[in-house]
């Protein structure tokens, strides 16, 4: 096999829950050597992310998949001194906590730099590392909210939503995995390192596309549309006799289509929906039509999909999760496969998952399983020289998982 994208990279990982240990986690499917540092005895909070299975979580085999795990206690001094000794041999440290918890530590990027003057140091926080809400405490839910996001979300009458599952968190993790990785591109060409500063809200509002109405005046700025589009009709979710479909006609030639499958061949040159403007400014009364048209016509969402996709029509039935999960085209794709979980979860030893987040021909994810807590102590301990006595001495103070 050829050698893998990250390899020779390694990272160590102080993150914790959800949005950290992905970014350490993608790193780990390329090939990197993400050493996960965690307190003796619990672990860090995720481990206790339901679902769980055996006493152990699920969402933690997801989350930290592909890494080691050292258990350490940071307010011990030989615990602290342990993980200094790693730092030399780093090329990235990952972190997620409140500012200024590292420097407790003399683990901040300035006390790092002076160990490994070129690591890639990447902080991710909710407000991130300067400004006024920098100690505000944080979650993905306030992003959320606050990045404006909430406020587009949700029926026009009624109250803002939050996103199914947890945006602000994943996103970061995604932007926290992108920012390191332009970060090494830097190091690779010039042998520098660099501090990578990600915020859960700063990500959000990047994504957050309708700010630009903002230009033209508070009264242009979007508002909660529910499940269709405030510029493109028909653009959303429709109703059927056995559940709900999305259908996506905005452009000329699709919905011409549309008008012929439904019989109205006249609405092409009608006032109110010749043009996809003219369809927004009415969709109320169009969507209704919509709706009418495939109750009456159709006996439920396979006829009617079937009918829409004949004609060209963009479309697709509103999955739930389950449906998400066993869709055999996904599983055929590579985008959901079967993954190991832990050793002490007999169980469930393999659970079906999420793949990587793209494919690529060289250099292809490849997925390991999650490790217990410390499982990788003793082989850290010997690489930093410690004695068989002293490992024992040390795994005697700090409890931790055993094969």
């Amino acid at each position: 096999m050829s050698k893998k994208a990250l390899e020779g990279i390694r990272v160590l990982d102080f993150t914790t829950m959800a949005a950290g240990p992905t970014a350490g986690a993608m790193l780990a499917d390329y090939g990197a050597e993400v050493i996960k540092i965690e307190r003796p005895e619990r672990g860090e909070d995720g481990r206790k992310f339901p679902p769980m299975i055996d006493g152990e979580s699920l969402s933690h085999c997801w989350f930290n998949r592909g890494k080691k795990s050292l258990a350490v206690d940071l307010r011990d001094p030989e615990g602290l001194e342990i993980v200094k000794k790693l730092i030399p041999t780093a090329t990235v440290i990952l972190e997620n906590f409140r500012p200024g918890t590292m420097k407790k530590y003399g683990l901040d990027y300035e006390s790092v730099c002076k160990i490994k003057p070129d690591i890639v140091y990447a902080s991710l926080t909710t407000f991130g590392q300067k400004g006024k809400y920098v100690s505000k405490p944080g979650y993905d839910i306030i992003a959320q909210a606050m990045s404006g996001i909430m406020s587009v979300t949700g029926e026009a009458d009624g109250a803002p939503q939050k996103s199914g599952f947890p945006l602000g968190d994943l996103l970061g993790g995604l932007n926290l995995f992108t920012g390191v990785m332009t970060a090494l591109y830097h190091w690779r060409d010039t042998g520098e390192g660099q501090y990578v500063d990600i915020s859960l809200l700063r990500t959000l509002i990047y994504i957050n596309t309708p700010l630009i109405h903002c230009n033209l005046g508070p009264e242009r700025m979007s508002k909660r549309q529910g499940n269709h589009h405030p510029t493109m009709c028909p653009y959303g979710v429709f109703h059927c006799k056995d559940g709900d479909i999305v259908l996506a006609a905005a452009g000329k030639r699709i919905w011409e289509s549309l008008c012929d499958l439904m019989g109205k061949p006249e609405w092409k040159e009608d006032p109110e929906f010749v043009e996809v403007s003219d369809r927004a400014r009415n969709q109320k009364k169009l969507i209704a039509l919509i709706n009418e048209w495939l109750m009456e016509t159709y006996s439920g969402q396979d006829e009617a999909l079937e009918a829409l996709e004949a004609a060209g029509v963009p479309c697709c039935k509103v999955y739930n999760e389950y449906q998400v999960w066993s869709d055999e085209e996904f599983r055929a794709n590579g985008w959901l496969q079967e993954a190991p979980a832990m050793p002490n979860m007999p169980s469930m030893p393999t659970f079906v998952t999420r793949t990587g987040n793209c494919d690529m021909s060289k250099t292809p994810a490849q997925f390991h399983r999650a490790p217990l807590l410390g499982e990788q102590n003793v082989e850290l301990l010997k690489e930093l020289g410690y004695s068989d006595e002293k490992i024992a001495e040390l795994e005697a103070r700090w409890p931790h998982q055993h094969l």
